[in-house]
């Protein structure tokens, strides 16, 4: 199967971004759906830091009871949630979520072996016996998970979980586990009181056809360097955005996971550059990555086939370094046309070729000087005094429609762009 960088793992569970492990975040979901309060909960995934810096502060500053970081540890695993019990001077004051789940037994109480409550129909036990807050995944003791899987292996046209693997380019053992998942919870499958699934007919026979599609590149800007909450990414790009294929940069694994749940796309990351796209749409061919020198810049891409008409383009997701990473203008400006000089060489091979980035200064000559074709529009991205035409797409083989669209959002320092572009069929003149 993929490595665990490039498959999720994860999915994000609530509007905040918090996110949980595949298994245990599908379970929390259909929790919800029966009737589990949203909100209420304290801590969901936590980072190796973060449960390190609880470890540390028990251990030597009489900070609360912590396990030592591992990565088999619960909330680092995320498979784990605590909800919130706690009020004025430490008062038992449980949250609405707390409640609901431990109807049955007494909530106030530490964890008994003996007690029946809620949560255990959904696989979640109270695994600590100090902390009545703290709710643990057990997939093996969860009673919906079966109804539910073959629910949506049913939806999405499945009659296994193996062949949804292969579909999803995951190990094809059979076995639903986290990354399973995640896939399944990121599939197009239609949410409760949806109406049924309409079945798809047969395409109509003759020649494949051109596809129309919309390409999109967006720097959602990191949060520590003062981009907004990743939900706010992830609304900007399903319902603004809205394309098939999404180049982004500076998105590190919760803005990701949140894109991706939002929009069902399947997601391939290198450091914070992600690239997406609709896997109702296209399949995947190899990764292919380009390093160009520091934890934010480089490229990731990978030859997509249309699924409507069988022709396939490379999509590239781009970061060019930017000024901080040089020791002088005069650097800058050789090392920006340098990085350029990579991504060009890198995707010379293939014949159709999709580029959407933040380029770090203006791109549009060396692109098109390598036979490159600007898609989106020509414009200021970047929120800052001066001109700065900082983010696009270019195309190769691939035909511009006219339409491509800025799109502003005060979710991240750079504006969104759309291209507007249709792919030929199979046998068409590149």
């Amino acid at each position: 199967m993929p490595a665990a960088s490039t498959a999720p793992r994860t999915f994000v569970v609530d509007a905040a971004g918090h996110w949980m492990r595949g298994d245990a975040a599908a379970s929390y979901l259909r929790a919800i759906a029966g009737g589990l309060p949203t909100g209420g909960v304290d801590v969901f995934q936590r980072t190796w830091d973060e449960q390190a810096a609880l470890y540390d502060a028990y251990q030597h500053h009489g900070g609360v009871v912590a396990a030592a970081p591992s990565w088999h540890a619960p909330h680092i695993d995320a498979r784990a949630f605590d909800c919130h019990t706690k009020g004025a001077g430490g008062a038992y004051d449980p949250s609405a979520a707390h409640a609901w789940l431990t109807k049955g037994g007494d909530g106030s109480s530490k964890p008994k072996a003996s007690e029946r409550l809620r949560a255990h129909e959904y696989g979640f036990r109270r695994s600590v016996p100090s902390e009545r807050w703290h709710f643990e995944y057990r997939p093996d003791l969860d009673t919906h998970r079966a109804a539910d899987l073959a629910k949506r292996l049913a939806a999405l046209g499945f009659t296994s979980v193996a062949a949804f693997q292969r579909s999803a380019g995951l190990e094809d053992d059979g076995k639903d586990g986290p990354y399973t998942w995640a896939a399944l919870l990121g599939a197009d499958y239609p949410s409760p009181g949806d109406p049924a699934r309409v079945p798809v007919p047969d395409p109509p026979s003759g020649p494949p056809a051109p596809v129309d599609f919309r390409a999109a590149t967006y720097n959602a800007q990191l949060q520590h360097f003062g981009g907004g909450p990743v939900a706010n990414n992830a609304v900007f790009v399903q319902d603004t955005l809205r394309c098939s294929v999404l180049s982004a940069q500076e998105v590190d694994e919760p803005a990701r996971d949140s894109i991706r749940a939002a929009t069902g796309a399947k997601v391939w990351a290198y450091k914070t550059i992600g690239l997406f796209w609709d896997p109702a749409k296209y399949s995947h061919g190899d990764r292919i990555e380009l390093d160009l020198g520091t934890a934010y810049h480089g490229m990731i891409a990978t030859q997509l086939t249309s699924l409507k008409n069988g022709n396939t383009f490379v999509a590239a997701s781009v970061h060019i370094r930017s000024r901080g990473a040089f020791g002088s203008d005069a650097a800058a400006t050789a090392g920006k046309k340098a990085d350029t000089k990579k991504v060009v060489a890198a995707l010379a091979g293939f014949p159709r070729v999709m580029i959407g980035g933040d380029w770090s200064s203006n791109a549009r000559d060396r692109m098109e000087a390598a036979g490159y074709t600007l898609a989106t529009p020509f414009v200021d991205s970047y929120n800052e005094p001066g001109i700065q035409l900082t983010d696009a797409v270019f195309v190769r083989g691939i035909t511009v429609r006219p339409g491509g669209q800025e799109h502003e959002t005060d979710a991240s320092d750079h504006d969104g762009l759309v291209a507007r572009l249709t792919l030929a069929a199979p046998g068409a003149p590149a």
